[in-house]
């Protein structure tokens, strides 16, 4: 998630609260191209200047916002300016929940005028991930059971941490070599690079079918399943061997069923070049594929209906491809609709996209 929407969404549910707060936001709305402006500048404006001259009491209530993306420093904006804010606005009060990511945590303990706590404080401890840890990792050899409890320290309570380890854990072969690992202080996105490297292999081709199959997942805006995927891939045959290698970061029941990741943090690392080197997903090349997979199904579609046309026509002119003017066609219908529609061997596909990048 990025906070480009954020000014406004707040602005918004302020003003359903009281018509003075929706004029002031209007009149700063009325600005032209108001929405150009900085993020600063429209969190100043449709926020905090209303909230000042009403001079009443106002929460602000931000929840998760460990899945607000990073990797362009958005989160990092966000709170830099919440807190740059907050002194300017006696009667705010902002309660932010989110997992315990190092950034977040830094922001919290060093903020003049945040406090912040945990569920271990709040609970007393983190007796479900601890027995969580262990019941799944009980299987492991007597020599290796004393690091186990380094594990379930370095979990810190969050469980997508604790599920991704143990299930690195069940399945890799050095078993020693990991935990010593996982023994230290690592961060997700470290997790997120193990689980890829263990579970892919390590040849250049493999790496670059994962990195295609990542790509098509992580563009769809409505999950697509395993069968969908394979319907719209140029490699279909490499979509099940990548999403079933990969069962530790993406979930799904079934071949039929939404294939979805295991947390937004593993979107956050495989779009940014510097947290995944060479696990990189470009979105755009995301896009293209599932782009030529529409073309591909629509010109199927498009032979069928013109073959049950005419019984005679010629077979060769049912092969032909479709010219580039054609092909060009089906790529604005898909980029405008954004919700293309077409079968190929009796299975729907509908493929939603959030953005084009």
């Amino acid at each position: 998630m990025s906070i480009e929407r954020f000014c406004p969404i707040v602005a918004n549910a302020f003003a359903s609260r009281d018509r003075n707060f929706k004029e002031i936001m209007k009149e700063f709305q009325s600005q032209e191209n108001y929405n150009l402006l900085s993020f600063e500048d429209q969190f100043k404006g449709l926020v905090v200047d209303p909230l000042k001259a009403l001079n009443r009491p106002a929460i602000l209530i931000i929840d998760a916002l460990d899945e607000c993306d990073n990797a362009h420093g958005h989160r990092d904006e966000l709170l830099n300016i919440i807190s740059i804010q907050l002194s300017s606005i006696p009667h705010l009060r902002v309660f932010v929940t989110g997992r315990p990511e190092r950034d977040i945590n830094q922001w919290a303990t060093t903020t003049t005028g945040v406090r912040c706590t945990n569920f271990l404080r709040l609970e007393g401890n983190h007796d479900d991930v601890e027995r969580y840890i262990k019941e799944r990792l009980s299987d492991l050899p007597s020599s290796l059971q004393a690091k186990v409890s380094r594990v379930v320290e370095n979990a810190e309570g969050v469980f997508i941490w604790a599920r991704i380890a143990c299930d690195l854990l069940c399945k890799t072969v050095d078993k020693q070599a990991l935990l010593n690992s996982l023994g230290k202080e690592v961060t997700l996105d470290y997790l997120y690079t193990i689980a890829l490297e263990q579970s892919i292999p390590k040849d250049e081709y493999s790496r670059r079918a994962a990195v295609m199959v990542l790509g098509m997942i992580l563009s769809v805006r409505s999950p697509l399943s395993i069968a969908e995927l394979v319907q719209l891939s140029t490699n279909p045959d490499a979509v099940e061997a990548v999403v079933t290698s990969l069962g530790s970061i993406l979930l799904y029941k079934h071949r039929e069923g939404p294939i979805r990741l295991i947390h937004a943090t593993l979107r956050e690392f495989l779009t940014s070049a510097t947290n995944a080197g060479p696990w990189f997903v470009q979105l755009g090349l995301g896009h293209y594929n599932l782009a030529a997979g529409c073309i591909d199904i629509l010109t199927g579609v498009e032979r069928e209906e013109l073959g049950q046309g005419s019984n005679n026509m010629d077979d060769t002119f049912r092969q032909q491809e479709l010219s580039s003017k054609q092909k060009e066609q089906l790529l604005i219908v898909y980029l405008v609709s954004l919700n293309t529609h077409g079968s190929r061997g009796g299975i729907t596909v509908e493929i939603q996209i959030a953005s084009w990048v």
